[in-house]
């Protein structure tokens, strides 16, 4: 394998016009491989084109696409919000391909719906149809598991063939890797249809749910030909539909709509128009079965370079098949073996549009620059993707593109992008996390678990670099947790410290560390977002300011360094979308969740003062009085209305206990009243998802802030604590129990009675053996045994009658 690492040529964008202040970002470029300075095209106006590759939508969208997506969004909010620039975000839908992955999963399922619908009522049909079909994907798939294999044993065949597989062992000398994976997954799509074919009494929607896998490939072996190429809507039917809910998706993790959405089936007409101007360049022929493929040795001719990307992936004969389609049909017209369909003749059962060569299809490569020329024009400061499209995918589009904004009598190249962003991948176990493997989460599945937020999968890509791969492990989930609570607790100090009428905190006209700290953290997070957006970097900075803050005595700071810290760091994560749709400028301190809602707070912080005086006044070494109590008749209560109602009665309530206690005969005053404060916090609040947060100095207030996931955690290991030992004690008692109940059943029987059996001939007054079954003395050692037992009975049964008596 080459490692040739040949710098491609590039040319720097000129110099911003006198008088334009740019910040000095510099930017990782996968054209030059290295940071390279940014200056836009339209470094006056400060204004950015990008152009994003977006999802081929035919399936639910990943997690490893929410990685490319959202860590897409962050760069995006940091050029728009934090370097104030003006951002035309273009991003294309692939909703029809070369590599017919869109054409392939559309057509099956139309196939696979209309077979259901003919067979809804017969078992016959679809059993037979399965069998074969199950045949079929063994063979193709899974090519150790003999032929003639019973379906009754098939199960423990093909786990005694792939065991290596299914340890997660190598099945030959290589690294473990996709291979395995991909087994992986055949072994459970046959094990699905086995169990489907195997069960007598399923039902036939169950029946259709675990065999569709085998079904889908061979009803298109056998049917796919015969699809309409003119019905688009077979194949936009599937694509609609999962392009709405990647929108959903995206909108779930809190990532901002493109400025500009543009689709594949949408501009026919212009890619054809697009392919045409190629040809006429002279970077593009004709093949005799009417696909055209573009020209890499023409475009070398013309002093160009190929491929810039990645030059070393040249000859890498497994991503151009990969880039090509694994339904496109290999023609031995290619002029060399590193040109590429800009336009594929259409088979029997694939889409069609009309062109001047024929009815085909655009390829794969082709739609992304004729869409982003058609919005953006002959340059596109920024184009972005995952680096797994770096080679054949981007390489090809510079190609095509540069050839088309060009001439071949044009011998200066024509540099269409000035800055390649190539986004890390998301990892599972070393493998990348893909559709085709089936080795991922969907991203829904991911939220509606609650295994994720939208905040707490942004932290976890915000502490990673966005052109790294990043595998989630239990280390990266702790450190994103601890970042995420640092900042929670700021937030509800803060919230606290602004929302009391007595604060806890002084101005002082003196300046202090904290405005110290809050400076050094600005300018250092300046310096690393122009380090081609080192995030890290910057959530470490944060995590560090937050720390200060948290562990600073606010008795002896200025309330305001405080609230100028809290606006600054709700600033930060406002802008890296950590917030909603908040925006960067928004005044209001803190991120959703951070605060107890609005219409609570004339109730709550009224209620938490008062338990404030009353548990300090409890705990003291005089403790409290009645006539103490009768202060909480002067508790505050505001008009009452909606939803506020639950908070009065819960004011309500507390007041009227503590009042009682005052005209009780209680003994023992300080007890209740703290009784009732433990309540109040424990369960009456908490349950309407309020914390009461004590201080361990009793002369501070309470904190007053939202029940969280992190308290939910802490209570739950206590509760789990309880539980525990109460289990504990109940084995206990119950094993004393069960133990007296042994003794008391052993005690019915009398030493009196307790040998006379058989195994003896003679016994003394007392029962006890003399002699053995033959008439022979007992031997000294075995009486002695026996006397022992004897004993040990008679005290049972002395106790037995005992306790019977009573």
């Amino acid at each position: 394998m080459t490692t040739v690492r040949e710098q491609p040529p590039w040319r720097e964008p000129p110099a911003p016009p006198a008088g334009v202040d740019l910040p000095p970002l510099r930017i990782y470029n996968s054209l030059t491989r290295s940071k390279t300075l940014f200056v836009p095209i339209k470094a006056g106006e400060k204004q950015v084109s990008w152009y994003a590759c977006g999802p081929t939508v035919y399936d639910e969208s990943h997690l490893g696409h929410a990685r490319s997506f959202v860590t897409t969004d962050i760069i995006r909010r940091i050029l728009k919000d934090y370097f104030k620039f003006k951002v035309q975000f273009v991003m294309n839908i692939t909703d029809v391909d070369d590599k017919v992955t869109i054409i392939l999963r559309a057509r099956q399922q139309h196939l696979l719906a209309d077979f259901i619908s003919k067979n809804s009522t017969s078992r016959e049909t679809p059993l037979e149809t399965a069998t074969h079909a199950l045949n079929a994907y063994l063979e193709k798939n899974l090519k150790l598991v003999p032929s003639d294999t019973p379906i009754t044993t098939l199960d423990a065949e093909v786990k005694k063939q792939y065991a290596n597989a299914l340890a997660g062992k190598s099945m030959d000398d290589a690294p473990v890797g996709d291979r395995e994976a991909k087994l992986k997954m055949h072994i459970r799509t046959v094990a699905s249809a086995t169990e489907a074919l195997t069960s007598p009494d399923i039902q036939l929607d169950q029946f259709f749910a675990k065999s569709q896998d085998i079904l889908l490939p061979y009803l298109d072996s056998l049917h796919g030909s015969s699809i309409d190429a003119d019905d688009h809507s077979i194949f936009t039917k599937l694509t609609s539909f999962y392009e709405g809910r990647f929108m959903e998706d995206m909108r779930a993790l809190n990532c901002l709509d493109p400025d500009t959405l543009t689709r594949v089936t949408e501009y026919g007409p212009q890619i054809v128009d697009y392919i045409k101007t190629i040809e006429e360049h002279g970077f593009a022929y004709k093949t005799t079965d009417g696909s055209v493929y573009f020209d890499v040795g023409a475009f070398e001719s013309a002093n160009n370079k190929y491929p810039r990307l990645e030059p070393w992936s040249r000859n890498d004969k497994g991503r151009q098949a990969e880039g090509e389609g694994s339904l496109v049909q290999t023609t031995s017209e290619k002029k060399g073996n590193s040109d590429f369909a800009l336009w594929k003749a259409s088979h029997p059962g694939e889409p069609s549009w009309p062109s001047p060569w024929s009815k085909g299809r655009p390829g794969w490569h082709i739609e992304c620059s004729a869409m982003a020329s058609d919005v953006i024009g002959p340059q596109v400061d920024i184009h972005s993707g995952g680096i797994d499209l770096a080679f054949p995918h981007h390489d090809n589009e510079l190609a095509q593109s540069e050839a088309y904004w060009s001439s071949k009598n044009q011998h200066e190249q024509h540099q269409w992008v000035n800055y390649f962003l190539h986004m890390g991948q998301l990892s599972i176990t070393g493998s990348k996390m893909s559709k085709s493997l089936k080795n991922y989460t969907t991203i829904k599945e991911a939220l509606s678990r609650r295994d994720w937020t939208s905040r707490s999968l942004r932290i976890v890509f915000l502490l990673g670099n966005w052109r790294d791969g990043i595998e989630i492990t239990e280390s990266v989930i702790k450190e994103s947790n601890a970042w995420e609570d640092r900042l929670d607790n700021l937030f509800f100090k803060v919230h606290d410290l602004v929302d009391r009428k007595n604060s806890r905190s002084k101005s002082s006209s003196l300046a202090s560390d904290l405005k110290t700290a809050l400076l050094k953290a600005q300018k250092e997070t300046f310096d690393a977002l122009c380090d081609s957006f080192n995030t890290r970097q910057v959530m470490l900075i944060i995590s560090d300011l937050v720390g200060t803050t948290n562990s600073t005595d606010w008795q002896t700071v200025d309330r305001d360094d405080i609230i100028s810290v809290a606006k600054w760091v709700t600033e930060m994560v406002n802008m890296f979308g950590l917030n909603g749709n908040a925006s960067a400028a928004s005044a209001s301190i803190g991120w959703s969740g951070s605060s107890i809602p609005e219409e609570a707070k004339p109730f709550i912080y009224p209620l938490s003062d008062l338990r404030d005086q009353l548990r300090q006044k409890a705990r003291s070494t005089e403790g409290i009085t009645a006539a103490d109590l009768i202060t909480v008749t002067r508790l505050e209560r505001p008009v009452v209305q909606g939803i506020s109602q639950t908070y009065s009665a819960i004011s309500t309530k507390f007041a009227k206990d503590i009042s009682d206690l005052a005209t009780s005969e209680s003994k023992s005053l300080s007890k209740s009243v703290l009784e009732l404060c433990d309540r109040l916090r424990d369960v009456d609040l908490w349950e309407k998802g309020i914390y009461l947060e004590d201080s361990l100095n009793a002369a501070e207030p309470a904190v007053v802030r939202p029940v969280t996931r992190e308290l939910l955690i802490v209570r739950e290991g206590h509760e789990q604590q309880r539980l525990a030992k109460q289990k504990a004690k109940e084995d206990r008692e119950r094993h004393a129990i069960e133990e007296a109940e042994q003794k008391a059943a052993q005690g019915k029987l009398s030493h009196l009675q307790m040998f006379r059996s058989s195994e003896y001939s003679e016994w003394d007054a007392d029962g006890f053996p003399t002699k053995d079954a033959e008439g022979k003395d007992l031997a000294k050692s075995r009486s002695k045994k026996l006397r022992k037992e004897w004993e040990r009975q008679k005290k049972l049964h002395e106790a037995f009658l005992a306790a019977q008596q009573k």
